[in-house]
């Protein structure tokens, strides 16, 4: 049997999602009480000395009965659980739109945004720029100069440079033309 001439294609990079700070919170958390309960462990052994740090909280809060603000302090960790819970089940956003060349080049996001922005710098006219990046189209906003049909200009030249993209999003040219803080001509005083 032969290989195949294409080779094996690579694998599309996988999205962390908006998952991975929830990820560091909690790991944040879980560090602090597994610390909390291994020195309460080494106090009871007799490794260290001192009280036990769960003891000493529980006797500084004192007696708990169950009052109303025991239960809200609940309802407010259960709303805090569904939250993490909906964050965790959100869709995730594509790291990367694969390149025409094919084998398993990708360009991310925020590469894109580069790119436009790159492209749309370098028509006539244009002052400064910046692009944003989203799921379906990248938005240009650019500062002219005011000339004319400058936006039909900006569209096609970042079009042209993700035509590299085998799905390229959507290309959206927002323009503001740039004030100037002299009313006077050049030249005149």
């Amino acid at each position: 049997m032969s290989a195949p001439s294409d080779g094996v294609p690579y694998a599309q990079p996988r999205p962390v999602g908006p998952v991975g700070w929830v990820g560091v919170v909690l790991a944040v958390v879980v560090l602090g009480v597994a610390a909390v309960l291994l020195h309460d462990g080494l106090v009871a052994l007799g490794a260290l000395g001192g009280d036990p740090w769960v003891l000493t909280a529980a006797d500084a809060v004192g007696r708990v009965e169950p009052t109303w603000q025991v239960a809200l302090v609940g309802a407010l960790l259960a709303l805090a659980g569904l939250r993490l819970v909906v964050v965790a089940l959100q869709r995730r956003r594509r790291p990367g739109i694969p390149l025409t060349a094919g084998g398993g080049q990708y360009l991310l996001g925020q590469d894109v945004a580069r790119l436009a922005s790159g492209a749309a710098s370098q028509v006539d006219g244009v002052l400064d720029v910046k692009s944003t990046w989203g799921r379906r189209a990248v938005t240009v906003h650019a500062t002219t100069d005011g000339g004319e049909e400058v936006d039909g200009r900006i569209h096609v030249a970042v079009v042209t440079r993700l035509d590299a993209l085998t799905d390229a999003p959507r290309v959206v040219v927002r323009t503001r033309r740039s004030r100037t803080d002299d009313p006077a001509p050049a030249g005149e005083r």
